[in-house]
Order: C-alpha cells, then sequence, then structure tokens
C-alpha cells in the first residue's frame, strides 16, 4: 500500500530530520522521493532506474561525465540508469526537488522500445515540470484505482521522455568491463581483491580500475557499494534486521551499513524502513 507521511520534506528540515520522504504507489513498480535539504552533499553514485527530477526550489551542482551542471529552479534532471554522478546544494539555502526513479523494465513494457537514453542530463522546460510536479504531488497523495495510476505512468514517460533533446542507443560496453560488472553484480555480498575481478575480465589491475571507470564512472570497489545498498534498500523493506543485512552483505557491522547507506540514499536504514 502507499504510505502517506505527516510532514512535509520541508517540515522535517526545519526539525533537523532527514529530509528525504519516499512513496512506493499500490499499483506501479517504481519509488517517488521527496526532498528537500540544506548543505548537503551525495557522492558520487548511480541508480538502477530512469532518474527524472524536477527542481521546485533553490538550485544544486550536479556533477556527471566530467561535466557541472547548474541545475535551478524550474529545471528537469534526466539521468540514465546506470551513470554516475554526484550532486550538491549550493550556499546556504533550502534546496527542495522530486524525483520518479523509472525502472527500466517498466518503461520498456510501456513503450514497447528498448535502448531509451536521455541525450542530456538537464534541461530547462518549466511547462513540463509544472506537469510532472502535479503527477508526483497526485501519487505521493496516494490516489487512484490501477486503470489511474497506469494512465497516470504512461503519461509521465511521455513527459520525460517526448520533451527529451534526444533519445539515442544505449552505449555498449567493451567486453572486458562486461565480464566485471557481471562477476560483481554476482558476487556483491561477497569479500574478494581487485585481483579477483581483474582475473575474470583478463585484463591488468590497473586496466581494469581505468576501463571500468571510464564506462560506468565508478570504480569496482564503489560499483559493488551500489550493488550492495540497493540489495540493503530491498531487504529493509522486506523487514529484515539490520545487523543481519550487514552481515550478509558483507558490511563490517551495523554501522558501517548505516553510515554507508546514509550517505548514499540520504536517510538512515531505519528511517528508509518506516516509508
Amino acid at each position: 500500500m502507499l504510505r502517506r507521511q505527516p510532514l512535509s520534506a520541508y517540515a522535517d528540515l526545519m526539525q533537523n530530520k532527514p529530509s528525504a520522504r519516499f512513496t512506493r504507489p499500490e499499483h506501479i513498480e517504481m519509488e517517488l522521493v521527496t526532498v528537500a535539504y540544506r548543505n548537503r552533499s551525495f557522492p558520487m553514485h548511480m541508480h538502477d532506474q530512469y532518474v527524472v527530477g524536477m527542481m521546485e526550489k533553490g538550485s544544486e551542482t550536479l556533477h556527471l561525465e566530467g561535466t557541472a551542471y547548474l541545475v535551478e529552479e524550474g529545471d528537469l534532471i534526466t539521468i540514465n540508469p546506470g551513470l554516475a554522478h554526484s550532486n550538491s546544494s549550493l550556499a546556504d539555502e533550502v534546496l527542495e526537488y522530486r524525483v520518479f526513479y523509472l525502472p527500466p523494465d517498466l518503461v520498456r513494457r510501456y513503450t514497447g522500445l528498448s535502448g531509451l537514453y536521455f541525450g542530456a542530463p538537464t534541461r530547462t522546460d518549466t511547462l513540463t515540470s509544472r506537469k510532472l510536479l502535479d503527477l508526483h504531488r497526485w501519487f505521493e497523495n496516494g490516489g487512484g484505482d490501477r486503470l489511474e495510476q497506469e494512465t497516470a505512468f504512461a503519461e509521465i514517460i511521455g513527459l520525460a521522455f517526448d520533451g527529451a533533446d534526444e533519445i539515442e542507443s544505449v552505449p555498449k560496453s567493451p567486453e572486458t568491463v562486461k565480464r566485471a560488472r557481471c562477476f560483481l553484480d554476482d558476487n556483491y555480498h561477497e569479500t574478494f581483491g581487485l585481483d579477483a575481478v581483474a582475473r575474470i575480465a583478463g585484463v591488468s589491475k590497473f586496466h581494469l580500475v581505468r576501463s571500468f571507470k571510464k564506462t560506468h564512472g565508478l570504480s569496482p570497489f564503489a560499483y559493488r557499494t551500489h550493488r550492495r545498498i540497493e540489495e540493503a534498500k530491498r531487504r529493509v523493506l522486506a523487514g529484515e534486521g539490520l545487523a543481519k543485512i550487514a552481515t550478509d552483505l558483507g558490511f563490517s557491522d551495523q554501522s558501517h551499513l548505516t553510515r554507508t547507506f546514509q550517505s548514499i540514499v540520504g536517510i538512515s536504514p531505519a528511517r528508509y524502513g518506516e516509508q
């Protein structure tokens, strides 16, 4: 069921509480987040979903593929799955934005197309941003039956992709990087050294780190952390204990899991599970 929260993200901020609120609609397999931050930075990370964000207030710097983008009120953020990026709020102003995380499989089922790819990570389109904000608030408030929610999701896809500057094919990864990524996807919960990954990839450790980061924007270590946090999110929502999750996913202890989770997701695992 879609869970409603009594406080806005901005109200959380004013009470010095973690200021990201997650919502999961009842009939659509996606996640939404409403954010209000001040003086907050996120390290280089990635998402398995398409990121479609709308800036409501304030501005931030988005770093992606060696370029810094200034994202301001009314702008859209459109980031492809698996594309590493970092972001930070500017000055002491409150930064408020909303994000849809759109699963690629779900987008493919709705559009009948594979390989949809945003040509640019940001764009200024106030009208589209306003429409997407309205849809985000509607989902957050828990409205609609299955047909209405599915229709609204189709509208989100249309607004997000039809207004993009360019849609192109997803660039191919080198085979060595593919082998390394497959190994990390299968073994992210294990403890191993760079030697093991390089051996699977069939290249030197130096070449592996350089080519992996060039392709994905993250080192093999950072990518493994990403996979662990994605699995931790799933297991937290399933109600599993944090100590067991930390042990199963290769974290040194529960505190290590919590620190890593909060640095990437924006709130603690416990708070995430409550939403």
